[in-house]
């Protein structure tokens, strides 16, 4: 996978819970806290208006019983603690109506509130929907009107829908913002991953180089002055053009194509002594395949000029079939190189994180890597489908 422009996230409205007003982190409990004074006003002036003192202190039980059982269910969580106290509430208004049969357009409503608050969601609003049925025909009776008894019935249903829909609505906005938080975390990992990869695949190269023109400079020092300045201001260059890619890496706007490769391939392999053969048979590549070949190619040499004392390198690129393969082979484990100062052997053949990061990125575009030894060396490849529409 190749480094691409990642465009600014949109400007978003934070999701952080600490950020929000209590009142939309709480949404259920104010709700249902809020219609307890403008239910209850009217029964308790009244009852005070008449002296009922009994009226009166069965009106403060109900709202005590509707505090407590929306607090315990704002921590808590609708339970069977909370159930107990709904059904509490509902003896304490099924007994007020019996006793005196009166306030029903108020306290019905309320007790709607309590059960979609405090009743386990799964059965809520079936005890909902059965108090207002049962509101409306006790209504009915008692006033004679129909009409009166749709109204009670659609007051009490949308008292008890309102909570319900509002404590689904503060689930779902906790859920999203957990799962934006979840893929903030996830595309951190990812931008690390591929700047990781990035740097590896840039520095490791880039590296190499200037190892081969040093050591170069340290030959030709005794022998021919110039060819050492020549090789020690090439070194100079390559920091140079390294020092712009790390800046356009980091700016995350860092392109690399198999032409440039395979040139830059060709001249640091050329400068450690080493013959090459490059065979470009293919049509126009894909972008993205080009920009995988391309990083193929860097690793293939990077490892050439770290690991293997090789004399000939081969860089082949076909495209066939609709499948295009890179594929890069030498004779570094046949043959060593003269210079004392290369005499690292190449360990065994196993991913390293380069090699990691180029089976990802092949992976991305539904390809295959191979790296192996071969009779007389070790090859490093990659095939990906292009399909059928490539043309030369």
């Amino acid at each position: 996978m190749s480094t691409v422009v990642h465009p600014a996230p949109p400007a978003s409205i934070p999701c952080d819970e600490h950020v929000l007003p209590l009142i939309a982190r709480r949404p259920v409990a104010w709700y249902a806290l809020a219609w307890l004074p403008l239910l209850l006003l009217v029964p308790i002036v009244g009852t005070i208006q008449d002296g009922h003192l009994g009226q009166l202190l069965a009106l403060l039980l109900l709202a005590a019983a509707h505090l407590v059982t929306t607090l315990m269910r704002d921590r808590l969580g609708p339970g069977r603690r909370t159930e107990v106290l709904v059904a509490a509430s509902t003896v304490m208004v099924a007994g007020y109506q019996v006793l005196w049969s009166e306030h029903q357009v108020f306290l019905y409503p309320l007790l709607a509130l309590g059960m979609a608050v405090g009743i386990r969601r799964r059965t809520a609003m079936g005890f909902v929907g059965g108090l207002a049925v049962s509101g409306a025909i006790a209504a009915g009776f008692t006033t004679g009107s129909l009409a009166d008894a749709l109204v009670f019935a659609v007051v009490t249903y949308m008292a008890g829908i309102s909570a319900h829909l509002i404590d689904v609505l503060a689930e779902t906005a906790a859920a999203l913002r957990a799962t934006q938080r979840r893929l903030a975390r996830t595309a951190v990992l990812e931008e690390r991953e591929r700047f990781s990869r990035d740097l590896h695949d840039l520095l490791g190269h880039t590296l190499s180089l200037i190892v081969v023109k040093a050591e170069a400079v340290r030959r030709f020092v005794p022998v021919d002055p110039a060819a050492a300045a020549e090789h020690a201001h090439g070194i100079e260059d390559i920091g140079r053009t390294a020092l712009g890619e790390v800046r356009q890496a980091v700016a995350g706007y860092r392109e690399t194509t198999l032409e440039d490769e395979l040139e830059a391939a060709d001249a640091a392999l050329t400068d450690a002594g080493v013959q090459v053969e490059v065979t470009a048979d293919a049509p126009t590549l894909p972008p993205a395949v080009d920009r995988l070949f391309a990083w193929v190619v860097r690793e293939g040499t990077t490892n050439i000029l770290r690991h293997a004392r090789a004399r000939t390198v081969t860089v082949l690129v076909e495209s066939d079939g609709g499948e295009a393969t890179v594929e890069i082979t030498d004779d570094g484990s046949a043959h060593g190189r003269a210079d004392p100062g290369r005499q690292q052997e190449r360990g065994p053949a196993r991913p390293g994180s380069g090699l990691s990061g180029l089976r990802e990125r092949a992976e991305l575009l539904d390809g295959v890597l191979a790296a192996d030894r071969t009779e007389n060396g070790f090859r490093l490849g990659v095939s990906v489908p292009t399909g059928e529409g490539t043309t030369p």
